[in-house]
C-alpha cells in the first residue's frame, strides 16, 4: 500500500473526475442492483489483496452498468479490458488509487456511484472538438472590419430615406453572389445604427446561426392570404415594440452602472452619440457568443416578438385607410404599426433632431432579413403574392419614418425580390412616382488585400496563393453548408478565413478547391456543367454579356451562382451591368478546372449553348486572348510554375522552326547604346510573364508606365480600351531580378486584325503605329496625356520580309527627325516585342520584320517585330486541328460599353452618396481606370 494519505489521494482524484465528467453530461441513473452487487463483492474488513483480486469484477460491473445506462458519450469513453488491465497493473499508481477509492466506498465515505467516474474505467474526456472552420468563421466575423463598405451602405440607406425620394416603401435588397460579405457588412452597420437582425436560413447550421423560432413561426400556415397578412403585420409591429423595450432596458442598465442621472441633451451631436451607444449595446447583446444554439438574449428577443405578434393577430382589426388601398391593422390595446414606429423613433430622437428635412436622412432602425429568399416562395396555388410582397406592402405604412428594411439572400433567387415593374403584383409599385428602390450592388473588394507598393514586391511575392487569395472579394464561407461538413470535405478558405484559421490548420488549407466550389456552385469538377464552364471562361477572359433578354437570364445565373460581379442594377433588374472581377485565385481555379477537361478553352466557348449571349470582340480580341492564354498555360504546364520566362512563352507560342530563328535574331530597332551582338535569347534571358486572367481596361491612360507593373501584381494581361490606337493587347513583362515598379517593366504589345486584306505580307506601318504607345507604357516619365500622342517614327522600306539573321549595320545612322518625343528613362535596353495577329488571313505564316542594314532614325528602344497570319498550327504552336474551326467561329462581335461608374442607374442619388458608391464600384474593378479608386491597393503605406 502506498504511504500516501488515502484521503488526499482519493479527494484529488475523484473530485477531478467528477468535475471533468459534469462538463460533458449529467451522470446517468444506475440500476439499483449494481451498487448492491458491488457491496456484496467488496465488504468492510476486506484485505488489500482480496480487493486487488476482485478488481476485474469491478471492471465488469462498471462496464455493464454504464452500457445499460444508455449514455453514448460515456460508452465511447469506456476502457477496453486490455486498457483497464494496463491501467491497474500491479504496483501502478492506477491500481493503488482504485484500491483506495474502493476502501472509501466500503467504509461509506463515498457513494458507490463515484466509482463509475474513475479513470480506471473511463478514458479521459476528449478535448472539446473545436472545429477549425467554426473557429475561423467566428474569428473572421468578430475581427476588425476592413474597408469602408459599411459606411457606403449607411450613406446609401440615408439617401434612400431622403424626403426628396418618392418610393413605394423604404426597403431594398442587396444583390451579388454568395460569400461576398453582405451579412458581415450589415452586421458592421449595426455598430452605428440599431439593426434588428433576422437570419431565416433553413436548417440548423451556418453562420451567423439561423433564428429558428422566428423562421419557423413565419413559415407555418402561410396559405391563407388574409391570415398571412395579419400575421406579418403583427410581426412588423412586434419587432418595433420589442426593440423599443430592449433599448429602454439597455439605457436603464447604462444609467445604473454609471450612477449618473438620466440626461437628454438636445443637440445633434449628443443625440447621435446616444443613438450610436444604443446601437452598439444592442448589437453586442444580439450577437454575443454567436454560436449554436443562438444566445439566450437573441432567443428571448424573438420569443417575445412571437408572443406579441400572436396577441396582435388575435386582437388586431382591419381598418380602411384613405392612403392605402388595402387598409391597415390596429389593435385596440396595442395600437398599429405606424404608432409603434413613431414611438420607437421618438425614443431614439425625441425632437427629430437627426431627421433631416432635405438631403441625407439618418436611419434610426434597420430591419435586416438575412437569407430572406424563403420569403419569395409562393404559397400553394397562389400566383400573385408571397410573404415578401405582403411584408413589403405592410412596411409601406411606415415609409415616412427613418426606418429602413434590408433583404439579403445568398441563394440563387435575388431577382425574385425585384420583379419587372410591369409584373409587380402591386399596382402602386407600378406607378412611375412610386417605384421600389433600386437594389444595392456595392460589395467588399480588395479590402483585405496585401499592400502592393511600388518597388517593394517581387514576382515571387505576387504569385503565392496567400497573395492572390487576398485579392478581390473576401469570399466568406457559404453559410448554408454545415460547418463541420464544410471543413471535413474541403479543408479550405479564402482570404479572411485563411487569416483566421489556426496556424496548424492554415498550412493544410486547399484554397484552390474552395475556389472551384465557388465558381461551380458546389462541385469541384467541370463535368456536364454549362453554367460552370461559362463561369470559368468569364473569370479568365473577362467575358461580357449582351443586353438582350436571353443574355440577361444568363447574367442572372452567373451572378447568383457563379461569382460574376453585379456592378449596377435597377428596379426590376431592367438594367443589369455585370463584370468578371479581377480575382486571380478564381482564375487559378478556372485554370485547373479547364485543364482537367483536356479540352482547350476555345472549344468550350465556341460550342457553348449561350455563345450568342457573349460579346466576342469587334476585331477578334477575344480570339487573340484565347490564343495567348493557351500558349502561356502550355509554358507554365511544362515548368510547373505560375510565372514563365519570355523565352519559354515564345517557344510555346511559335512553331519550332520560327522559335529557333527568333532566338538567333537581332532586334529590328535599337538605341544608340545597343550592343549589336546581342540576340533575342540574350536580351530576354532575365524577363518573365505572369497572368492567368484578362483585365479589360476602359481608358487608354491605363497603358502607361505609371500603371503597367500593377497588372503583374494581379496576374493579368491587358485587353485595351475600345478607343486605344495602335494596339489591342498588352502583356506586362517584368525583370525577374528586380522589384516590381515602373522601371522594372517592359511589354509584349499586340495589334489584332480581323480583316481579310491583312494576309501574309508584313505591314510595317502597323508596327510603326505602336511606337507612341510603347514609349508611353514603358519609357515615358512625362504625364500620360503628353506621352500618348507622339508622332510615330518613319522607316525606309527594308526589302522583302523574312526571318532575320544577325547582320552588321553598315554606314552612318541618320539623324532623328524633328518630332516631339517623351523623355526616356535610363534603362534604354528595355526590350519590347511587337506582334500583329492577322487572324483572318486565308494563308498562314510567321514573318519577322527584317532588320535594316542602315539605321536611319532614332527609335529609342529595342524591339522585335513579328507578323503572325492565319489560324492554324503553322502560325500558333499550340493550335490543334480541332481548335481551328472554333477559333474562326469567334472572330466577330462588337463591344458594348457600360456606364456603371457614373451611377446613371440611380440619377436621384445625392452628391455624397453618389461619390461614395462610385468609389466603391471603381474599387470593385481594379486597374481598369486611372482613377485613384481603381488603384487604392497600390497606394497603401
Amino acid at each position: 500500500m502506498s504511504s500516501q494519505n488515502p484521503q488526499q489521494t482519493l479527494g484529488s482524484s475523484t473530485s477531478h473526475h467528477s468535475e471533468s465528467l459534469s462538463t460533458v453530461t449529467e451522470f446517468p441513473s444506475l440500476n439499483e442492483d449494481v451498487p448492491e452487487s458491488l457491496q456484496r463483492m467488496f465488504q468492510r474488513g476486506d484485505s488489500v489483496d482480496k480487493i486487488r483480486k476482485n478488481l476485474g469484477y469491478s471492471f465488469i460491473a462498471v462496464r455493464n452498468a454504464l452500457s445499460e445506462a444508455g449514455d453514448p458519450k460515456l460508452r465511447d469513453r469506456l476502457k477496453t479490458e486490455p486498457e483497464f488491465k494496463a491501467y491497474v497493473k500491479p504496483g501502478s499508481n492506477g491500481e493503488i488509487q482504485l484500491i483506495e477509492l474502493l476502501v472509501k466506498m466500503i467504509n461509506n465515505q463515498l457513494n458507490w456511484e463515484e466509482l463509475f467516474k474513475c479513470e480506471a474505467f473511463l478514458n479521459p474526456e476528449p478535448e472539446p472538438n473545436v472545429d477549425p472552420l467554426a473557429f475561423a468563421t467566428s474569428r473572421a466575423w468578430s475581427s476588425k472590419y476592413k474597408g469602408n463598405l459599411a459606411r457606403v451602405l449607411f450613406l446609401t440607406i440615408a439617401d434612400y430615406l431622403s424626403r426628396e425620394r418618392t418610393c413605394y416603401a423604404r426597403l431594398t435588397t442587396i444583390v451579388n453572389s454568395s460569400g461576398t460579405g453582405k451579412s458581415r457588412m450589415v452586421d458592421q452597420l449595426g455598430t452605428e445604427v440599431v439593426v434588428v437582425p433576422m437570419c431565416l436560413r433553413m436548417g440548423h447550421e451556418g453562420y451567423p446561426p439561423p433564428d429558428k423560432e422566428i423562421r419557423d413561426w413565419l413559415l407555418v400556415g402561410k396559405t391563407d392570404r388574409v391570415t398571412v397578412r395579419k400575421k406579418l403585420y403583427g410581426l412588423a409591429h412586434s419587432l418595433l415594440v420589442v426593440t423599443l423595450s430592449k433599448l429602454e432596458a439597455i439605457e436603464r442598465e447604462g444609467h445604473q452602472e454609471s450612477q449618473e442621472p438620466k440626461s437628454r441633451k438636445q443637440n445633434k451631436k449628443s443625440v447621435q452619440e446616444r443613438h450610436e451607444m444604443l446601437a452598439l449595446a444592442f448589437h453586442e447583446h444580439m450577437t454575443q457568443g454567436q454560436s449554436h444554439p443562438t444566445d439566450d438574449y437573441r432567443e428571448t428577443f424573438y420569443n417575445d416578438v412571437i408572443k406579441l405578434a400572436n396577441k396582435f393577430t388575435e386582437t388586431g382589426q382591419h381598418v380602411k385607410d384613405n392612403d392605402e388601398r388595402d387598409g391597415r391593422y390596429v389593435s385596440p390595446r396595442l395600437g398599429g404599426l405606424l404608432e409603434a414606429g413613431e414611438n420607437l423613433c421618438r425614443f431614439i430622437d425625441e425632437n427629430q433632431i437627426l431627421d433631416s428635412k432635405e438631403g441625407l436622412r439618418r436611419p434610426l432602425i434597420i430591419l435586416a432579413f438575412d437569407e430572406a429568399h424563403i420569403l419569395t416562395d409562393r404559397p400553394d396555388e397562389q400566383n400573385d403574392w408571397n410573404l415578401f410582397t405582403e411584408l413589403r406592402r405592410i412596411l409601406r405604412e411606415i415609409k415616412d419614418l427613418p426606418i429602413f428594411s434590408l433583404f439579403l439572400s445568398t441563394a440563387s433567387r435575388f431577382h425574385k425580390f425585384s420583379p419587372e415593374i410591369r409584373f409587380d403584383p402591386s399596382a402602386r409599385a407600378r406607378e412611375p412616382t412610386n417605384r421600389p428602390l433600386n437594389p444595392i450592388s456595392e460589395i467588399s473588394f480588395d479590402d483585405i488585400a496585401h499592400p502592393a507598393i511600388m518597388d517593394t514586391r517581387t514576382i515571387h511575392d505576387v504569385v503565392t496563393t496567400d497573395w492572390i487569395s487576398h485579392l478581390g472579394r473576401p469570399l466568406y464561407v457559404h453559410p448554408s453548408y454545415p460547418l463541420r461538413e464544410r471543413f471535413r470535405t474541403t479543408l479550405n478558405r479564402f482570404g479572411s478565413y485563411l487569416d483566421s484559421l489556426p496556424e496548424d490548420v492554415r498550412n493544410e488549407v486547399r484554397v484552390i478547391d474552395y475556389a472551384k466550389q465557388k465558381l461551380l456552385c458546389g462541385p469541384t469538377v467541370l463535368d456536364d456543367n454549362p453554367n460552370g464552364v461559362l463561369a470559368c471562361l468569364s473569370v479568365r477572359f473577362a467575358l461580357t454579356f449582351n443586353m438582350d433578354v436571353s443574355a440577361r437570364n444568363v447574367s442572372f445565373a452567373q451572378v447568383e451562382r457563379h461569382m460574376l460581379l453585379c456592378i449596377a442594377a435597377t428596379v426590376g433588374l431592367e438594367k443589369l451591368v455585370t463584370m468578371a472581377g479581377s480575382e486571380p485565385l478564381l482564375a487559378e481555379a478556372a485554370y485547373d478546372l479547364m485543364k482537367e477537361t483536356r479540352m482547350n478553352a476555345v472549344r468550350h466557348l465556341a460550342n457553348h449553348s449561350d455563345l450568342e449571349c457573349v460579346d466576342r470582340g469587334r476585331r477578334g480580341e477575344l480570339v487573340a486572348t484565347l490564343l495567348i492564354m493557351q500558349a502561356f498555360d502550355a509554358a507554365r504546364g511544362i515548368h510547373k510554375n505560375r510565372w514563365v520566362t519570355v523565352v519559354d512563352f515564345m517557344k510555346a507560342l511559335l512553331p519550332e522552326s520560327n522559335y529557333e530563328a527568333l532566338l538567333r535574331s537581332l532586334p529590328t530597332s535599337w538605341p544608340d547604346t545597343y550592343n549589336e551582338q546581342m540576340t533575342f535569347k540574350g536580351i530576354f534571358k532575365d524577363y518573365g510573364l505572369w497572368f492567368n486572367h484578362v483585365i479589360k481596361v476602359e481608358s487608354k491612360q491605363m497603358i502607361s508606365k505609371k500603371h503597367l507593373w500593377k497588372f503583374v501584381t494581379r496576374g493579368a494581361m491587358i485587353l485595351c480600351a475600345t478607343n486605344q490606337e495602335g494596339i489591342d493587347i498588352v502583356l506586362p513583362v517584368f525583370h525577374t531580378g528586380r522589384k516590381l515598379g515602373p522601371d522594372s517593366m517592359t511589354a509584349v504589345v499586340i495589334q489584332v486584325k480581323n480583316a481579310r486584306d491583312h494576309k501574309t505580307t508584313l505591314n510595317e506601318s502597323l508596327f510603326d503605329a505602336m511606337d507612341s504607345v510603347v514609349k508611353s507604357a514603358i519609357f515615358s516619365t512625362s504625364n500620360d496625356s503628353e506621352s500618348t500622342n507622339q508622332v510615330p517614327s518613319k522607316r525606309k522600306p527594308t526589302g522583302p520580309a523574312g526571318p532575320s539573321t544577325p547582320k552588321k549595320a553598315k554606314g552612318n545612322v541618320t539623324p532623328a527627325p524633328e518630332v516631339v518625343t517623351p523623355k526616356l528613362a535610363n534603362e534604354n535596353m528595355k526590350p519590347v516585342i511587337r506582334l500583329v495577329f492577322a487572324l483572318a488571313s486565308p494563308k498562314s505564316a510567321v514573318v519577322f520584320r527584317e532588320r535594316p542594314l542602315i539605321k536611319n532614325d532614332f527609335d529609342g528602344f529595342t524591339a522585335f517585330d513579328i507578323w503572325l497570319a492565319g489560324l492554324d498550327r503553322e502560325t500558333f504552336n499550340q493550335l490543334q486541328d480541332a481548335d481551328t474551326e472554333p477559333y474562326k467561329i469567334l472572330l466577330e462581335r462588337s463591344l458594348m460599353p457600360h456606364d456603371a461608374f457614373k451611377l446613371v442607374d440611380d440619377p436621384n442619388a445625392g452628391k455624397e452618396t453618389k461619390k461614395a458608391r462610385v468609389t466603391r464600384r471603381q474599387m470593385m474593378a481594379p486597374l481598369i481606370l486611372p482613377d485613384d479608386n481603381c488603384n487604392d491597393i497600390h497606394l497603401r503605406s
